[in-house]
């Protein structure tokens, strides 16, 4: 069956898990499982209809995946839920440490029900992924199950280092190319890393399999990171479903603003003043249509993406899936540029 068809079937698949996982917590407090559903986008025929235009880029590469090294995909379904539920809770957090109030296009979880409520919702969410993986024991082995779990718990750890160093990063001008890049693939690359892993640990792969392709998660994690990057910048407010340039306003080390402040005494001190003074942002944006900066953030992209496809070529993934997969993956981050 052709990805685009079976990639459907996982989502829609995936979206009826996530109610179904949801509405535990509701069992337990209706107001919290009313909280998660929001935050989440599930429960709501609207969900359903518009599932292959949803967010679901982790859940779904591990699905994928898993399929693609030869597993059945809705055996893995619970790990993948789980994923969504670790990258919901972390999303919470990083709307309120962010300020942020509003989460695609809509009021973010703390600006509905306050910074308290929220987090409470949070660590509910987070605990609610971990329960959810118990449920991969009606498919596989023990020993299968806590190597899962391990993986998991290792990308929150990494996620939460990433996170700490991006905001760490907001009170200094002196932020590297080479910080910025571990930073992003701690934060952001660490679930895409750990979506991969999981697809492996569960097709019974290898361990150099399994260490394969957690890097090539994390590798597409950074590129979606740094494009997302220009795009906080360079985008449409009604494509980004917030204010263009929030993350400048808040005074983030993104790729392009540390590429400009390294080279350009100009734009460090325009940058200096942003917070102050939103009017610059025009031409904030045009000092960095460089060709010098243009050139470097080309060449780190094109390095990430030759680590990328080095790893992703020696995945043993079947025939019938890799070169779909490889599309899906390109067109996930042509969306985004």
């Amino acid at each position: 069956m052709p990805v685009s068809i079976t990639a459907q079937d996982m989502l829609l698949a995936l979206e009826d898990d996530l109610v179904r996982s949801t509405r535990a917590i509701s069992d337990v407090q209706r107001d919290i499982g009313k909280m998660i559903e929001y935050h989440l986008g599930v429960g709501t025929m609207a969900a359903r209809k518009t599932a292959s235009h949803s967010k679901r880029i982790r859940p779904l590469l591990l699905l994928c995946a898993h399929a693609a090294l030869g597993g059945e995909w809705r055996h893995a379904l619970p790990a993948a839920v789980s994923l969504e539920y670790v990258h919901g809770f972390s999303l919470i957090h990083d709307d309120i440490e962010d300020r942020s109030p509003l989460r695609r296009g809509r009021a973010s979880l703390w600006a509905v029900w306050g910074v308290d409520r929220a987090l409470n919702a949070g660590d509910a969410l987070f605990a609610l992924a971990f329960r959810t993986l118990r449920n991969l024991s009606h498919h596989f082995e023990a020993r299968l199950v806590i190597d899962v779990y391990d993986a998991v718990t290792q990308a929150c750890l990494a996620l939460s280092a990433g996170q700490e160093l991006d905001l760490a990063f907001e009170q200094t001008e002196d932020v590297t190319t080479e910080a910025y890049l571990r930073m992003a693939e701690l934060k952001t690359g660490a679930l895409f890393g750990a979506a991969l892993e999981v697809a492996a640990i569960l097709a019974g792969q290898p361990a150099r399999v399994r260490e394969d392709l957690r890097q090539a998660g994390e590798k597409l994690g950074l590129l979606f990171q740094i494009l997302d990057d220009f795009y906080d910048l360079f985008g449409e407010e009604r494509e980004l479903g917030k204010p263009v340039a929030q993350d400048a306003m808040r005074g983030k080390k993104t790729l392009p603003v540390v590429l400009g402040l390294h080279r350009d005494k100009e734009f460090a001190a325009m940058w200096r003043s942003l917070r102050d003074n939103r009017d610059i942002l025009p031409h904030l944006r045009a000092r960095l249509i460089t060709e010098a900066i243009i050139r470097e953030a080309t060449a780190i992209e094109e390095h990430i993406r030759a680590e990328l496809r080095a790893l992703w070529d020696r995945a043993p993934f079947a025939d019938a899936w890799k070169a779909d997969l490889a599309e899906m993956i390109d067109h996930w981050v042509r969306r985004r540029r």
